[in-house]
């Protein structure tokens, strides 16, 4: 009897904690960005000397209630924000710039916000003889990621385009505030570069783009953290 009344106890309480235990929250997905395709002139719908009108267009994310997108002029570094709650809005925007757009999604029941990938694409100037290059994209390390170095020796990689194709080198920018980053190293004629770092610190960095005329574009600013 006893040994029933036992049982009968614990199955009770574990049926309690089963009950009682916290539901999972599902966070929303990243948006998978459409228009204007990555790293492309775009031709604006309707356009003057000095703006065009561009249609930006990405696909349904996972658990997402709205979104927010996000383009940057990345010679002025201005940027525009526009909450939305459809796959598609189309903004105002100089000519004769390079441009980065993401796309971030919101949910109503999670405080997680999810950004899509990051997009280049270039709208032409009237007459424009030639093409500022477009912001290099950081390929390693990844994103906040944890690099396992006891040395501190690690690489770092990116990777530019233009569409003049007339890139002439690239500047590697670095530090542990990204507010005062310092130009790391200069010149740099191929998209990666070993360095020698201090281990259990957190970097940011960034590329600067420079091509034969002296045009000139900046990546986004990413951390990463070298451990032991």
């Amino acid at each position: 009897m006893r040994k029933s009344l036992n049982i009968l106890v614990l199955t009770f309480a574990l049926l309690f904690c089963w009950s009682c235990s916290k539901p999972t929250i599902p966070e929303p997905g990243a948006a998978a960005l459409t228009s204007p395709e990555n790293k492309n002139t775009c031709i604006p719908m309707f356009t003057d000397e000095a703006t065009g009108v561009v249609n930006f267009k990405w696909q349904n994310s996972l658990n997402t209630d709205s979104y927010e997108l996000v383009v940057r002029n990345t010679v002025s570094r201005t940027e525009q924000k526009k909450a939305v709650d459809l796959t598609t809005i189309t903004l105002v925007l100089e000519r004769g710039y390079p441009y980065t757009w993401w796309v971030i999604s919101s949910s109503n029941i999670s405080a997680v916000k999810t950004k899509s990938e990051v997009w280049s694409f270039y709208i032409e100037g009237i007459e424009q003889q030639t093409h500022i290059p477009f912001p290099a994209q950081l390929k390693t390390p990844l994103e906040g990621q944890i690099v396992i170095s006891s040395s501190g020796q690690i690489n770092l990689e990116w990777l530019g385009s233009d569409l003049d194709n007339d890139i002439a080198y690239y500047q590697i920018y670095l530090g542990t505030n990204p507010n005062r980053l310092q130009l790391f190293q200069d010149n740099l004629s191929i998209p990666n570069y070993s360095v020698n770092l201090s281990v259990d610190e957190t970097y940011y960095w960034k590329i600067v783009t420079v091509d034969r005329n002296g045009n000139k574009s900046e990546s986004v600013i990413q951390t990463f953290r070298i451990s032991s």
